[in-house]
């Protein structure tokens, strides 16, 4: 695994959690849990510790270095946990200590991820969780819109640059445009160029997203949300920033841009249950005008998020016998393609990136017909024949 729990962090952490009982109680179990690139850790102990009860979760990371798994992911999971404990969508920040590479959050308890409950057979299930998903998304926003100061603080206080705070998102996208329009001149792909003017817009509002601000998780694929009995709660704030909450909801839509392991598509009904339970939340907390223009700034998370995709044309391109993970990444493009210039029409916004991103998702279907051929799959709690329909 990378970055598991050591013996020196588990004795840092049971340091920090001392003065919760006081050296009564003792610990019983350690168990490892997420995944290679994601390592978290359940503490077991004897008795309840004050204000978390018997069990806590550790994340572990490395403790200095740039890049993936390295510091400045602690710093924003523990400012931002900080920031939505109002809201009630993530678990509770405990302890911290970032040269021992240790973050300690109360444990969300067993249970399934959406992703666990989208590879299952049971599609009530499914639809019910991915509408929560939509409930907790649109609480995260609500509860946080107006506490950038805060988030910001919270950063500085760990030690973080200003920049780690947002706007923006930690990949490249439509700020790097330029990159899109000479990998599609390279590829023989449709200019580009033609769209710059709508990413130029698109950029702007991602870096000052004005009434659209609030604390963004950025990485909300279903392996980052827990289904507990409570409802949908978050989990990896790693990638947390201050930013335009359209590209948090667009992950709603298209759905899961940045999940690649088991990635298919969710039905429309549950989408449009999703996106409305979304909205519901955040009407009850922001201003009129701010629902009013949600589905323009739902296109510019879109275009955002699928800018970012866009970055990896060369790869999907290179030459060779294509992998069963190239093909699948061209098939979610075009599909993700299909769903941003929906979004764009509805919304009367964007009219030359869909434009030419319509063009695209046409070449590539072309160029590579196991883009569109066969069509995507829903995911398996929604297939008939385990759905039982």
């Amino acid at each position: 695994m990378h970055y598991p729990l050591t013996a020196h962090q588990r004795d840092t952490v049971l340091a920090l959690l001392r003065p919760l009982h006081g050296g009564s109680a003792s610990l019983v179990a350690q168990t490892p849990l997420g995944h290679d690139w994601a390592p978290v850790t359940r503490l077991t102990f004897d008795r309840d510790l004050p204000g978390a009860g018997r069990t806590v979760v550790v994340k572990t990371r490395r403790a200095d270095g740039p890049g993936h798994g390295g510091p400045a992911g602690l710093r924003r999971e523990e400012a931002a946990l900080r920031t939505v404990a109002p809201t009630g969508v993530a678990a509770r920040f405990i302890a911290s200590d970032h040269a021992a590479g240790v973050v300690v959050t109360t444990d969300l308890a067993d249970g399934p991820t959406l992703e666990g409950v989208l590879l299952d057979a049971d599609a009530d299930a499914a639809a019910r969780a991915v509408v929560e998903l939509g409930v907790a998304v649109g609480r995260l926003h609500a509860g946080t819109r107006g506490a950038g100061e805060a988030y910001r603080r919270a950063l500085a206080s760990l030690g973080a640059p200003e920049t780690d705070a947002g706007p923006g998102l930690p990949w490249p996208g439509a700020d790097r445009w330029r990159d899109v329009e000479v990998a599609c001149a390279g590829l023989g792909l449709p200019d580009a160029r033609g769209a710059a003017g709508d990413a130029a817009f698109v950029e702007d509002r991602i870096a000052d997203a004005g009434p659209f601000a609030a604390l963004t998780h950025t990485d909300l694929n279903p392996g980052n949300a827990l289904v507990t009995p409570q409802g949908v709660r978050l989990v990896d704030f790693e990638g947390a920033i201050f930013g335009h909450l359209g590209f948090d909801v667009s992950f709603l839509h298209f759905p899961f841009p940045m999940y690649s392991a088991h990635w298919a598509t969710l039905p429309g009904s549950v989408v449009t249950e999703a996106d409305r339970a979304y909205r519901r939340e955040l009407a009850g907390s922001v201003p009129a005008e701010v629902v009013g223009r949600l589905d323009q700034a739902l296109a510019v998370g879109a275009a955002a998020a699928l800018a970012v995709r866009v970055q990896r044309l060369p790869l999907l391109a290179a030459s060779g016998r294509p992998s069963d993970t190239t093909r699948r990444r061209r098939a979610q493009l075009v599909q993700q393609i299909r769903v941003f210039t929906g979004l764009a029409e509805r919304a009367a916004t964007l009219p030359a990136m869909a434009a030419w991103f319509a063009r695209l998702a046409d070449a590539m279907s072309a160029r590579w017909p196991d883009a569109t051929t066969p069509p995507p799959a829903v995911f398996p709690a929604f297939q008939p024949a385990r759905a039982g329909r």
